[in-house]
């Protein structure tokens, strides 16, 4: 059976790097894995530059612009009542002018200039997931994904609904429990300190010093993280990164997955 392994904490934590990293050692391991990265817009279940269009305004813009309906479709998820379009792989536009404006205006997820209620964002999550899970055919051994539950939605939840930790749960719960009986793990890394550890993060990606309202949004996102976490009745496991080193952390979720040990995080 395939095991969905969710690595999830605040920005600039190293979620990236650790779910490449344990994605290269497990496949040297002589396991199958896939590993879905931060803006990979092939990840299944999360939403990079992804348009959010009713069944009605999809299919006008397929008649708009018929010389594009086959890709439309190529790069479309269904999601019950809405339609999900992709239109960027990373920096690459997947549509020409002036279609790709037109997506950019049904924006789902970052800043969108027109944001459906909560209820549809939920209920198109839940669509997906859901059909993800079904779609499990035990190819792999193990799908990483980085960030995909915890850090995307409840970005956009709080950026774009101003949402508490208590939504946030609502959410997360849906999520999960489209998943039925997958497999899933949750590894929950954060430093000791957030506003150094944004510091050396936007640092090293040549990016301003966080300022204080940064600072304060980001903790207050790892607050309704843990609000999340101790609700949930998952398998998962929290890391200072800080104090028990990130090399440390990283060895003792490879022993966990590979059932070599048990790591000394905080078990919740």
């Amino acid at each position: 059976m395939t095991e969905l392994i969710f690595m999830e904490g605040v920005s600039g934590v190293g979620k990236s790097t650790m779910t490449r990293m344990l994605a290269e050692e497990l496949t040297a391991e002589g396991h199958t894995v896939r590993a879905y990265l931060e803006f990979d817009f092939t990840n299944p279940i999360d939403f990079y530059c992804t348009a959010y269009l009713t069944a009605g305004e999809y299919a006008a813009l397929c008649r708009e612009y018929p010389e594009e309906a086959d890709k439309l479709r190529r790069y479309t998820i269904h999601a019950g009542e809405a339609e999900l379009v992709r239109y960027f792989d990373e920096d690459t536009p997947l549509f020409p002018e002036p279609l790709l404006t037109v997506l950019r205006g049904y924006e789902f997820c970052y800043h969108p200039k027109r944001l459906v209620s909560l209820e549809a964002y939920t209920e198109a999550y839940r669509h997906v997931w859901r059909n993800f899970a079904a779609g499990l055919d035990g190819t792999y051994d193990y799908i990483l994904f980085d960030g995909s539950l915890l850090h995307h939605p409840i970005n956009d939840m709080m950026r774009n609904y101003g949402c508490p930790g208590e939504t946030a749960l609502g959410h997360v719960s849906v999520l999960l429990a489209a998943l039925g009986d997958c497999k899933r793990r949750i590894f929950y890394l954060e430093p000791e300190n957030i506003g150094m550890q944004l510091a050396v993060a936007h640092r090293d990606r040549g990016q301003a010093e966080p300022d204080e309202q940064q600072i304060a949004f980001w903790e207050r996102r790892c607050a309704n993280d843990h609000y999340v976490l101790d609700r949930i009745r998952e398998d998962r496991t929290v890391y200072n990164v800080t104090k028990q080193g990130w090399d440390n952390v990283r060895q003792q979720i490879r022993c966990r997955l590979t059932d070599r040990g048990t790591g000394h995080g905080i078990f919740l």
